[in-house]
């Protein structure tokens, strides 16, 4: 087959590498140049009746398209507005979602193209300053216009379920849609993954978890708030007298942003998490909720982990038996912290587990001993470390308190060692080894780190 065919319908179209090229006489939107045209044939096998179908759709419609294509990729800009002032170097505050123009998102795009995809698909596909490896692009052909990569467009898998409608796959382990939450004030957009191959497509126990979630998922943003009030409040006892009340919880520095189902009907929210400017997994598909790292999430049906009845979820790792939890030190900012059962080979011990459960139902009342242990140390030390670091004047003997004098702590690691001995780690300027509180029978003891580690 020759590399260059002249065409009543298209025009001329050249090969090159896997696609049929020409371009249209006409501009779009924000380029002065004219839209590239290019037709999938990656086998040099001809264009097909199909794509022929397709472009006489689009030049009958194009008019709508070039307009309402706008519409879409502002509204994509917007539900993904706080990933991209995140990540991109440049995007400055006049870009936020409530104040940003469509002909100032255009300036971070290049010239667009229209692909047209064996099975007769096609859609707008162009490069974006957030996304220069994969790109971005509008799905025009189905009834639903879908924002998708444009990795996605020029290797496209779809799949029409009558529980998810529309799936796109993602070209890796997901097939993906989009469903509306409202979270306080507006309206959140959630990225749906559903485990499964392109081969093997969704399954009923997928199905029947999507089923659940839309069902429950005003409920599940109250579970969620139930859940981290007593991080916020410093108790669970308050917490519950807070819930008894009848009143109503929300968080709003926790975010929904993805919701991933597994093979096995598994499902949660992967959440933004604004404390830390990241993400945490949280099961939402058992009675009650559990937090997680976000991989522990992904592969939950797959990862190596027990359940204790007290302590929740843990999961193997190394020589530990690690778990998520959140923590506000001293009432102060909320933290994602990791708790360690060092076991080596082996399980956790009934008594390990005990400690554990026993910190979290008292670790409330342990904050103000902790404040005078920390400043007992610091003035007892303090003339070994004067010389050797920056002390502020808020923190000389004359000034520290047992309020200011936790500010030179950084907490890491809830430990629990083999014996059952249970402390917070934590990093400090005036050890090079760290500090550790343990707590023993309800007391707390400052000790030097490698006393416990």
């Amino acid at each position: 087959m020759e590399d260059l065919i002249k065409d009543k319908l298209w025009g001329e179209l050249e090969y090159q590498e896997v696609a049929w090229v020409g371009e249209l006489n006409t501009p779009i939107l924000n380029s002065d140049g004219n839209l590239t045209l290019v037709v999938q044939d990656a086998n040099k096998e001809g264009i097909l009746d199909s794509q022929r179908e397709a472009y006489k759709i689009y030049l009958q419609n194009e008019e709508k398209y070039k307009s309402c294509v706008t519409d879409f990729l502002l509204d994509y800009y917007k539900w993904n507005n706080e990933y991209f002032m995140r990540s991109v170097s440049g995007i400055d505050e006049t870009y936020h979602k409530d104040v940003v123009t469509a002909k100032q998102l255009f300036t971070t795009m290049t010239l667009w193209y229209l692909f047209i995809c064996r099975d007769g698909s096609f859609g707008y596909a162009f490069g974006c300053c957030w996304d220069k490896e994969n790109g971005i692009a509008v799905l025009l052909s189905e009834s639903e216009p879908r924002v998708i990569s444009r990795t996605q467009l020029e290797n496209l898998h779809k799949l029409n379920d009558n529980t998810f409608s529309l799936l796109i796959h993602d070209n890796e382990r997901y097939w993906t849609t989009w469903d509306e939450l409202s979270f306080f004030d507006e309206t959140i957009r959630v990225q749906v993954e559903v485990e499964g191959s392109v081969e093997d497509g969704v399954n009923n126990a997928q199905r029947k978890a999507y089923n659940d979630y839309l069902l429950h998922k005003t409920e599940h943003l109250r579970r969620l708030g139930n859940f981290l009030l007593p991080t916020y409040l410093g108790s669970k006892a308050e917490a519950d007298e807070f819930i008894a009340a009848g009143q109503q919880v929300g968080v709003k520095d926790v975010m929904p942003s993805r919701l991933v189902i597994d093979k096995k009907g598994n499902y949660g929210w992967i959440c933004y998490t604004q404390w830390d400017d990241s993400y945490l997994g949280i099961l939402l598909s058992e009675k009650d909720i559990h937090i997680m790292e976000v991989n522990q999430l992904r592969d939950f049906a797959k990862e190596k982990k027990m359940k204790d009845e007290k302590c929740g979820y843990l999961f193997r790792e190394h020589n530990f038996w690690s778990q998520t939890i959140l923590h506000r030190f001293f009432k102060g900012e909320v933290n994602t912290m990791r708790v360690a059962i060092l076991t080596y080979d082996k399980n956790p011990t009934d008594l390990q587990l005990q400690k554990l459960s026993e910190f979290f139902q008292y670790d409330n009342k342990f904050w103000e001993p902790m404040k005078d242990e920390m400043l007992k140390y610091y003035l007892k030390f303090y003339k070994d470390f004067e010389n050797d670091l920056e002390i502020p004047e808020e923190l000389t003997p004359e000034n520290v308190n047992r309020e200011n004098v936790v500010s030179i702590l950084t907490f890491t690691t809830l430990y629990v060692d083999i014996f059952g001995r249970i402390a917070w780690l934590c990093e400090s300027p005036t050890e090079e080894d760290g500090l550790a509180f343990e707590f023993t029978d309800g007391k707390v003891e400052l000790i030097f780190q490698p006393e416990i580690i």
